[in-house]
């Protein structure tokens, strides 16, 4: 129910809105939420690349139970970097969405339409590592 929720937030709460009448000003601030959200995801994934303290490299620990090859380790410390392309892509996006008047759009992109960014991101550092970074290892 939280992940639906979190889904629907944004083109409930626009069209809740907008049914009862609030004002443009209103609607602006709501449509900056989620650029504001990525700008800040984007600073903290860089920071982490800066500090040499990867956030990607902190899930990934999270998530596999195996244990980590310095070697590994060193290259999800560097595709931390591509992680903050890929977010600063979303910004972009959402920022282009925010300054213009298609607020269905909005709606969809900033609900659901993002996590396509982050797919197609995973899916190319996925194929990089099996394909590039592995082969290198291996041979």
């Amino acid at each position: 129910m939280r992940i639906i929720l979190s889904i629907l937030y944004a083109p409930i709460i626009l069209f809740t809105l907008h049914n009862f009448g609030v004002g443009m000003d209103d609607v602006i601030a709501l449509k900056a939420f989620p650029l504001t959200m990525s700008i800040i995801v984007t600073f903290l994934i860089y920071l982490s690349y800066i500090k040499k303290d990867s956030i990607v490299l902190k899930y990934a620990k999270k998530f596999i139970k195996k244990e980590i090859s310095k070697e590994e380790q060193k290259y999800i410390q560097q595709s931390t970097l591509y992680w903050v392309g890929v977010s600063s892509v979303n910004v972009i996006i959402h920022f282009f969405l925010f300054i213009g008047d298609e607020v269905v759009i909005w709606a969809f992109y900033s609900s659901i339409g993002w996590y396509g960014v982050f797919i197609m991101g995973a899916i190319l550092q996925f194929l990089h590592r099996k394909f590039i970074f592995l082969k290198r290892m291996n041979d």
